[in-house]
């Protein structure tokens, strides 16, 4: 006798009697054991015979109708609600010679008393070769996570590229006059619209001495456009206070995160020797990793090596690649304006190239600490870019 299918294994079954059907389907995304809560995510792969096509994919929450897909790619986000455990998932693929399958993935059960206690840590990581091209082909045996040393087991993992809140965020100082740096800037992020995809939601943000730019995110590309034509420089560069603001406006929305920041030169004030931000460096940083965001950076100038911030003890440089490798992100130094429209269109790639990891920590404690997080492949001479830990939700936060 056949054994029991666990909770959140997927079960695929030809529904006529016969030769077996070769219509054949799969949850690419939850994985398996599933863990569903809140805004969820669901990719689904479905294939048959060289003699049809696919025709229809229906997608079942519980027994009652999600979506169905006439045709790729079969992907939603669905509102999964507030509490873990109990769902069931059902997908069922039909091609043109009425041929069919199913494929069930049930959420994995939490005790009741647990719920309290579960929290999803997602890991988003890019893996790149030793000459920096992506590693596409992996799976979920290929990695490791260790949360301050302690293998974590992984309960979620996709390779399909989730949809993202990208803030756009622009140093609209008095220095991006040079050369006509604003100009470049503003060509090269309007590229940047274009290339992200679809689903994507966009936040058009620029700083001087203070930020400007968009409330909400929207989903309007012309509108982003127009935002970004509009950007004109003058003031000072307050780029501490511009991360923070942003990072905080990101953490009170959904779903994965990402900054793209350009800046051309320290946080200073226009017409004084002093800081342009009330806030420091790692009050910035510790609010980027707060809000579980990417930064990416693009440093515009020759010289951000050598130029400083004004105690110092770090260079531009540093500054932003600190930001970009703390969390989980990439730098880019062009050395001239003329090239940000190259690193615009390569950081939209970069975004499309992750795989994302999930994982309940073995540390239940509610302590607010700082977390190292450590992402391994086991495949050789690959490097993997993902974020450096996280803050663990302190006592009596949600």
């Amino acid at each position: 006798m056949a054994g029991a299918r666990a909770a959140g294994e997927p079960e695929t079954v030809a529904p006529t009697a016969g030769a077996p059907s070769p219509v054949a389907v799969r949850f690419v995304e939850p994985a398996p054991p599933a863990l569903l809560q809140g805004p969820t995510r669901i990719v689904i792969e479905a294939s048959t015979g060289a003699d049809a096509r696919i025709v229809s994919v229906t997608l079942y929450a519980d027994d009652r109708v999600l979506t169905i897909f006439e045709k790729p790619p079969y992907a939603v986000t669905w509102d999964a609600g507030p509490v873990f455990g109990g769902r069931r998932l059902r997908a069922v693929a039909i091609d043109s010679l009425g041929r069919a399958a199913e494929a069930v993935l049930l959420a994995r059960r939490i005790p009741i008393g647990q719920v309290e206690e579960v929290r999803l840590v997602n890991v988003y990581a890019a893996v790149r070769d030793g000459r920096g091209r992506p590693a596409l082909d992996l799976g979920r045996d290929d990695f490791a996570v260790l949360e301050d040393g302690v293998p974590q087991a992984l309960t979620h993992f996709s390779a399909a590229r989730a949809p993202i809140t990208i803030a756009l965020l622009i140093d609209a100082s008095n220095s991006m006059r040079l050369g006509d740096r604003i100009a470049h800037a503003r060509r090269g992020a309007e590229d940047f619209v274009d290339a992200v995809e679809t689903a994507d939601r966009l936040l058009v943000l620029w700083f001087d001495d203070t930020l400007h730019g968009d409330a909400a995110p929207v989903a309007d590309r012309g509108a982003a456009k127009d935002r970004i034509r509009g950007i004109a420089p003058g003031g000072g560069t307050a780029l501490y206070d511009a991360l923070f603001a942003v990072a905080t406006r990101l953490r009170a929305l959904d779903g994965r995160r990402a900054i793209v920041l350009l800046s051309d030169g320290r946080d200073q004030a226009l017409t004084e020797n002093e800081p342009g931000s009330l806030h420091l460096f790692e009050e910035a940083l510790e609010t980027a990793h707060r809000s579980e965001a990417a930064i990416y950076a693009i440093g515009l100038g020759r010289h951000l090596d050598r130029e400083t911030d004004l105690t110092g003890s770090r260079s531009v440089r540093d500054i932003l690649e600190t930001f970009a490798r703390q969390t989980g992100g990439r730098a880019w130094f062009p050395e001239r304006a003329g090239d940000l429209g190259e690193v615009y269109k390569r950081i939209a790639e970069d975004l499309r190239q992750q795989y994302t990891l999930g994982y309940v920590s073995t540390n239940a404690a509610r302590d607010g600490r700082w977390r190292r997080i450590a992402v391994q492949v086991a495949r050789p001479g690959l490097v993997v870019e993902a974020r450096a830990g996280y803050y663990a939700p302190g006592p009596g936060a949600p």
